[in-house]
């Protein structure tokens, strides 16, 4: 019988991780960012987390994403032209949450030019995002 060089246990561990949903956190509060993800992996998820716009672009080149949590100030690009970006290479039905301390008009208008598909301010309560990510993507 062959060896899968992907299951280093031959349990079988290593494929249903790869198996599981995987969100995209980007934020560039490394503290943010973490909670974030430690909180969506207790939650079930696969999670691909990044500090700023172009390394997620990088990050997730080769990744089928279940949802995308986006901080919209970010050091590179913006968190609204990396939504778009990630609508241009995802399609329509990919989940896009935009989080921010930033309320204003401006950036609450621009969301639905960019595909954005729900915004959350922060400071972000983790109940109303995991529920959220639960009525938008398959967990």
């Amino acid at each position: 019988m062959a060896s899968n060089p992907n299951n280093k246990d031959g349990n079988g561990d290593a494929l249903r991780e790869q198996e599981k949903p995987c969100v995209l956190v980007v934020d560039d509060n490394e503290l943010v960012a973490e909670a974030v993800s430690r909180l969506l992996r207790q939650e079930g998820w696969r999670v691909a987390c990044s500090y700023n716009g172009l390394d997620a672009l990088k990050q997730v080149e080769c990744e089928m994403l279940a949802a995308a949590v986006i901080d919209i100030h970010l050091p590179d690009i913006s968190g609204l032209v990396l939504s778009s970006k990630l609508r241009e290479r995802y399609g329509p039905k990919l989940p896009i949450i935009v989080l921010s301390g930033d309320t204003s008009m401006e950036n609450i208008r621009s969301l639905e030019h960019v595909g954005a598909t729900y915004f959350i301010s922060k400071p972000i309560n983790s109940e109303h995002l995991v529920e959220t990510l639960r009525e938008f993507a398959a967990a």
